[in-house]
């Protein structure tokens, strides 16, 4: 493949087809273990949803549902199998995510931002999956920030960075850190890193942990370094020996962009549920008290409700169900339909908030307590909608250009956001 020119518009090529020796074996056995691992989440379901007034109260997951997450084989998804790991179709990660988000939005949030990160990382130098998945096991974890704030100084064998990065989810319970967001991702261990355990104070995804980290002359060798203009360019040097479909066939920049979205739809879909079972036994306290289940607009309300979240669901799973199908042929999704997929999955981030604000006017006074549950959704919902992957307008513009045959957009730089319309 052509390295990148200098042109403002990339003209880049579709990535080749591969070989795959045995694609009906590695899909079944890739449904096989989506089965076991939907199972042992379902099993853990107590645990998280017992653990998120902590991960409310302390702005952090606690370790209890960590440990959980650890031991129904959350973190070692998208782990190769070689180091133990999973290797599960994106679909069946993504349905994990939603059913967690049910229990803890913010337990799921940081389960798929670090999860995500392994395809990149599979992708990598050989030798950072030594330092990753072999010192720490498959269930090793990096957090990230990708907003290009720090500085990063090239030296003999590698590069300096000095600054501070801002929203690393899940940081607490990382090994390593991805930082980045430019024309480079750099990883990096957190004990090289400082946590600013005070930075992160919300109202909504409170026990994501989304804190700042401030590297001070941290040296990152060149193993450890991600070029963007190599992801561009299809340069992956992992894949010398991480050879399956996952990792070959499957785009890790459109995982990670699609990621966030599960559980907004999870949290969602917990927030009609509740919305369900407080209207059943409720009665009004004006006019004649009635039940409010009688009432027509609640009725109109629930029913649309239930249905968009069926359908979101739905969409978002068959998306992925189909891109790990063609990826164990061999047949890597063409530059449309990721750029579709992306713009669905952002999609899922509005269709989701828009769906609970609808029926929030009919859910009565009673929410506005912090005790109530719809309270606590309603605020995850809106603190996650602001979130980078979840730009409906952005990704439509994106998709929409290449449908009408408009010229690529304009990248003076090839970075991080470069990376994301190409792959």
């Amino acid at each position: 493949m052509n390295a990148v020119t200098e042109s403002h518009y990339l003209l880049v090529p579709e990535v080749p087809n591969f070989v795959v020796e045995d694609a009906d074996a590695y899909r079944q056995r890739a449904a096989a273990a989506g089965q076991a691992f939907l199972s042992a989440v379902d099993a853990i379901a107590p645990i998280l949803r017992a653990g998120r007034d902590q991960s409310e109260r302390e702005c952090r997951v606690p370790n209890t549902s960590v440990d959980a997450m650890v031991e129904a084989g959350v973190f070692r998804a998208f782990t190769p199998l070689q180091y133990g790991g999973l290797e599960l179709s994106p679909a069946d990660f993504f349905d994990g995510l939603m059913r967690i988000a049910q229990c803890d939005s913010s337990a799921a949030w940081i389960a798929g931002q670090i999860v995500c990160h392994n395809l990149e990382i599979a992708s990598m130098d050989p030798l950072l999956h030594e330092d990753f998945w072999g010192v720490h096991g498959p269930d090793a974890r990096a957090s990230s920030s990708y907003a290009p704030l720090g500085k990063a100084e090239k030296v003999e064998g590698g590069f300096v960075l000095n600054g501070r990065w801002t929203f690393s989810s899940g940081v607490d319970h990382a090994h390593y850190v991805v930082l980045g967001g430019g024309e480079r991702n750099f990883l990096v261990p957190v004990s090289d890193l400082v946590i600013d355990h005070e930075s992160w104070d919300v109202q909504g995804m409170r026990g994501t942990g989304s804190k700042a980290l401030t590297a001070t002359n941290v040296f990152v060798p060149v193993h450890r370094v991600h070029e963007m203009s190599d992801v561009i360019n299809d340069i992956n040097p992992g894949y010398q020996t991480v050879k399956t479909p996952l990792y070959q066939g499957v785009s890790w920049m459109s995982v990670f962009y699609a990621t966030a979205a599960n559980t907004v739809i999870g949290t969602a879909m917990e927030a009609v549920n509740v919305f369900y079972e407080q209207s059943r036994n409720r009665f009004t306290k004006m006019g004649t008290g009635a039940r409010f289940a009688e009432n027509p607009f609640l009725n109109l309300k629930l029913a649309e409700s239930r249905t968009r979240m069926k359908d979101v669901r739905a969409r978002t799973l068959n998306n992925w169900r189909e891109i790990f199908d063609q990826a164990c042929k061999g047949e890597p999704a063409p530059h449309q339909e990721r750029l579709r997929v992306r713009y669905e999955s952002a999609d899922s981030f509005a269709i989701s908030f828009e769906t609970v604000q609808d029926i929030w006017p009919m859910v009565g006074a009673v929410c506005s307590l912090s005790s109530n549950p719809m309270q606590y959704l309603y605020r995850n919902l809106m603190a996650s909608r602001v979130h980078g992957t979840g730009g409906r307008e952005a990704s439509a513009v994106a998709y929409s250009r290449l449908l009408l045959g408009l010229p690529a957009p304009e990248f003076k730089v090839i970075d991080f956001g470069a990376a994301n319309y190409w792959r």
